[in-house]
């Protein structure tokens, strides 16, 4: 009978085998056999392990890099022995074997005896030997861990290598169903069993991977697993295996999820969300479910990629590329876009390149990721930064590219803009590029050119910066002129077309002007020639020819494109203003065009997030408004303007307060001393008596979307400074900097706006963060948690904020309009109360309504003091001008009038026909 210390020994030897103390284990073996005499096969065998891996150390030596060009394709194998050197093993094992005791125990180490004999076979590619070795092992599941993990891994990989495919595989799945049981964690973390887990579970991952025919839940069973069982472990342990098998990992997880064939850690319908959703909104949240999943799952993946990377890379010597970041950084681009995120995660993300850029010597990969980053944050001041940087490391700028660049959009004392006589042409100081550089050799024309593009866009839709736009497209026509494909020039003159177009939109001088229009329309007929297969162009050429007032063949282009595109909300407006020109005149037709866009465009019956296509839905809205006040009356047009302010009123935004808990004001928005003190109400709210603002409900708001309601994952959030959102029409509530419920019923009306006064505080929504789920998923942090603490709103958000508050002002001003046509004097001044309170500041459209309405009020000295303000908010605008002309007319000033009348038809002007 064996004795308890025999006992106590035996364990002690097994953890010693599992954390591969083969010191430790030679004075065990000698002290079990010492309590327990007739334990001679433990003895042995324990004696045999340890002679095994002296010759394994001393006969094995390969570099620790040996892995890293192994792909799913092509394996490394170790360096197999040669027989001759485990025959002393064999011979102890053997003697092990050849004891008589019949006992149970004994029988258990005879069973680990023939483990350890599998593997000298399996050491020296005797695997035929080694499997009918194991087919004799019967291993109690209690007994030792690191037999069963040996058994099954020699087992998997002698099968694989025989090229017994389904034996293999089953094998391997044997293996992951082990390593998923529930063990005793601390032994799962040991290093031995951990190193033999990993053995077979590498060539098992790399194997899946290669056969296609196999299911994705065999495969992705076999990268959780590997994950698993790596994730004890430091960084630096095998690393170069470790990264082989996460970036193919990366790679197929991306591949499957594009194709819709991912399959979450947990199915959906095994959640307590999946069992009560309804059968109708299953499907779109199941899909949103697997977005989410998949999003934390690869960004977990990313984040252990990076700490590998990271491990082994370190800053290189000067001309030296660091292809491991590069390909980490190439990897983590591409999964982004497919995972898009919130802001703070979009933060996460222009981190991990920037400290992907602390391992690379000026990488233009690295600073196109980073740029192409911080346009989708919205952060336009670095981006513009790093597109400075991108074009110095590949040779588009330089000391003499800089000196010879064009100067800056300027102005007058009156806010006049002012271009230089010509636009420079690259040819200028192409000398001094150096096409040697080996930094520039490395980014293909495409890259380039994509940079420079997505630079166009922002200069002219973000930032309003024409001569930047242009001399950007400029290079980017540079850059073509080495590469001759059709697609990448379309792209190219499509761009640069756009440029010259909003430059001359920009552009005073009457001799400028119609030379960059020309010189947009001819850049623009060559994209069209080059490639006519894309919408984008034909709406371009429609709006550039609009502009020139060609409506004729404005038209057919733009209905081109709605063909091509029909969701595309601007070449709809485009079409309907187009109706209403004098060569069309129907305003009808534009109000039936107006009807149909709508309606192929319909707005979620919830919240919705701020966005280009939100502010697009609503101004094709009151271009509706206007068109059935011309074609219905001024009635019908109030009911319009309602369902516009309802619409507005569905409208988030993000918030610019820093911190919610603290006094801080908001942040400017503008150039001016704009004020974020703006107010809903005022005497507008009591035109009629049945409005009053103590007639508000109080109701708990209804912004917070439920994480079991399927709006839920089909948004994901709006950049944001907090992450929190603010409802526009709390936006202008001076009274508290925190959020507060709005009754969704209760939206504004332009015939009785009040301010709806709650007091209970919103909670902050839920969205589809990538966070969200890490606590059901796995532990791990992803990379784009990693987020210092912000300090500033982005552009982007003060940009969203600064067109929402011009979007109300519109709205006030609209509403105005219309009670001024229809003489109710008192009713239109009081909507242009509210259009002040809003934005008096910026917006010169609230003092020349004003203006005209004194005007109608027959107080002239008055209207011109209106305009006169109107233009100091902002010199150039025509309206005031031109209306400030016609009272100087009306009060027979007609030099004075004559001379702004000039200003303008010379100016900004040149296309109003009131002017002329």
């Amino acid at each position: 009978m064996v004795t308890n210390k025999a006992l106590v020994i035996a364990k002690d030897i097994d953890i010693a085998r599992c954390k591969g103390n083969w010191q430790a284990l030679p004075e065990l073996a000698r002290r079990y056999k010492k309590h327990n005499p007739p334990g001679i096969v433990l003895e042995q065998s324990i004696l045999a392990e340890v002679a095994l891996n002296q010759i394994l150390v001393s006969h094995r030596l390969e570099p620790k890099h040996a892995f890293l060009r192994d792909s799913p394709h092509h394996v490394t194998l170790p360096k197999r022995l040669d027989l001759a050197l485990m025959k002393q093993v064999q011979h102890q094992l053997a003697i092990a074997l050849g004891d008589k005791d019949t006992s149970s125990d004994t029988v258990q180490m005879k069973q680990i005896a023939r483990v350890i004999l599998a593997q000298t076979w399996f050491e020296c590619g005797e695997y035929r030997n080694t499997l009918d070795t194991l087919q004799e092992v019967e291993l109690n599941t209690n007994y030792s861990f690191i037999a069963q993990i040996q058994s099954l891994a020699m087992k998997a990989m002698s099968f694989e290598l025989l090229e017994m495919k389904d034996k293999a595989l089953d094998a391997y799945a044997d293996m992951v169903s082990f390593i998923n049981s529930p063990l005793d964690r601390n032994l799962m973390n040991e290093r031995l069993l951990v190193e033999w887990a990993e053995d077979g579970l590498y060539r098992g991952t790399l194997y899946a991977l290669n056969e296609g025919h196999l299911t994705t839940s065999h495969t992705m069973d076999l990268i959780r697993a590997y994950q698993k069982t790596c994730s004890s472990q430091l960084n630096n342990w095998r690393v170069y295996k470790r990264l082989v098998v996460t970036r193919n990992s990366l790679t197929f997880l991306s591949s499957i999820y594009r194709g819709g064939d991912y399959l979450p850690p947990v199915d959906y319908r095994l959640t307590e969300e999946g069992k009560q959703m309804s059968e109708a909104d299953f499907p779109e949240a199941c899909q949103a479910y697997h977005h989410q999943l998949f999003s934390i799952e690869i960004m977990q993946l990313h984040t252990v990629y990076e700490k590998l990377v990271y491990s082994i890379a370190h800053f290189p010597k000067s001309g030296q590329m660091n292809a491991l970041v590069l390909d980490f950084v190439d990897q983590l681009a591409a999964d982004f876009a497919l995972v898009g995120g919130t802001e703070t995660e979009k933060r996460g993300y222009v981190e991990a390149l920037n400290r992907a850029s602390l391992r690379t010597f000026n990488s233009p990969c690295v600073t196109r990721h980073l740029f192409h980053a911080l346009v989708n944050l919205g952060d336009y001041e670095e981006a513009e930064h790093a597109l400075r940087i991108y074009l110095y490391l590949i040779g588009l700028e330089s000391p003499a590219l800089l000196d010879s660049r064009i100067a800056p959009l300027a102005s007058d004392v009156f806010g006049a803009p002012l271009v230089p006589d010509e636009i420079e042409e690259l040819a200028v100081a192409e000398a001094s590029v150096k096409i040697d550089d080996p930094q520039q050799r490395e980014e293909v024309v495409a890259d380039k050119i994509n940079v420079l593009s997505v630079a166009v866009q922002m200069y002219c839709n973000e930032l309003g910066r024409g001569v930047d736009a242009v001399t950007v497209a400029e290079l980017a026509y540079g850059v073509y002129k080495l590469d001759h494909g059709a697609v990448l020039g379309a792209q190219v003159q499509r761009i640069l077309g756009i440029a010259y177009g909003f430059l001359a939109s920009q552009t005073f001088d009457p001799k400028r002007r119609p030379l960059l229009h020309e010189k947009a329309l001819a850049a623009l007929r060559q994209s069209l020639e080059l490639d006519d297969s894309r919408w984008e162009t034909h709406y371009q050429l429609a709006l550039q020819l609009a502009e020139m007032r060609d409506i004729s063949n404005a038209i057919p282009m733009v209905s081109k494109s709605l063909q091509m595109n029909s969701n595309h909300l601007p070449s709809w407006h485009l079409l309907a203003l187009l109706c209403t020109c004098p060569v069309k005149e129907s305003d009808s037709q534009a109000l039936k065009t107006c009807e149909l866009a709508l309606n192929e465009s319909q707005l979620y019956e919830n919240w919705v997030d701020y966005s280009e296509d939100i502010a697009q839905h609503v101004l094709l809205q009151m271009t509706q408004t206007l068109l059935v006040e011309r074609v219905h009356g001024a009635e019908e047009a109030l009911v319009a303007q309602s369902s516009l302010f309802q619409t507005f009123g569905k409208i988030v935004v993000p918030e610019l307060i820093p911190d919610v808990s603290s006094n801080m004001l908001h942040e400017s928005i503008s150039q001016g001393n704009a004020r974020y003190g703006m107010v809903l109400s005022g005497s507008l709210g009591h035109i009629e008596p049945s409005y009053s603002s103590s007639s508000t409900e109080k109701q708990q708001g209804t912004r917070g979307r439920s994480a079991s309601n399927a709006s839920t994952f089909t948004t994901r959030s709006a950049s944001s400074f907090t992450g929190r959102k603010l409802h526009l029409a709390d936006m202008f509530n001076p009274e508290t900097s925190s959020v507060k419920s709005v009754n969704k019923n209760k939206y504004l009306d332009p015939k009785g706006l009040m301010r709806l006064k709650n007091t209970e505080e919103l909670g902050t929504t839920t969205t589809g963060s990538l966070t969200s789920l890490h606590s059901t998923t796995s532990s791990t942090q992803t990379l784009l948690a990693n987020v210092s603490s912000l300090t500033r709103p982005t552009t982007l958000a003060k940009l969203q904020h600064q067109r929402s508050c011009k979007m109300l002002c519109d709205l006030w001003l609209l509403s105005a309009e219309g009670f001024l046509k229809q003489g109710k004097l008192e009713e239109a001044s009081k909507a242009v109360s509210e259009g002040e309170n809003v934005d008096w500041s910026t917006h010169a459209g609230v003092w020349c309504l004003l203006g005209r309405i004194r005007i109608a009020q027959k107080q002239p000295q008055k209207a011109i003091a209106a305009f006169e303000k109107g233009l100091v908010t902002k010199p150039n605008d025509v309206e005031c001008r031109v209306w400030l002309a016609k009272t100087y007319m009306d009060l027979k000033h007609l030099d004075i009038a004559q001379g702004i009348l000039e200003t303008v038809t010379q100016g900004n002007g040149w296309d109003n026909p009131s002017a002329w």
